[in-house]
């Protein structure tokens, strides 16, 4: 099972390349390196999707 790591965000930036057809997310937290992200068009809309809903916050495990 794979680990979920939880960073802050500083900012963020997203572009489209034509090139590639892909969507470049570059995410750039309060410590740490840059991380930069190739998403296709359906992934990042469903990325935008999950971010809008409340149900992105997440309970902790008792």
């Amino acid at each position: 099972m794979s680990e979920t790591k939880v960073i802050a965000v500083k900012d963020w930036t997203c572009a489209m390349s034509d090139e590639l057809g892909r969507v470049a997310l570059m995410i750039n937290p309060t410590e740490g390196e840059p991380v930069l992200v190739l998403l296709t068009i359906f992934q990042a809309a469903k990325l935008g999707r999950e971010l809008q809903s409340p149900k992105r916050v997440q309970k902790p495990v008792l």
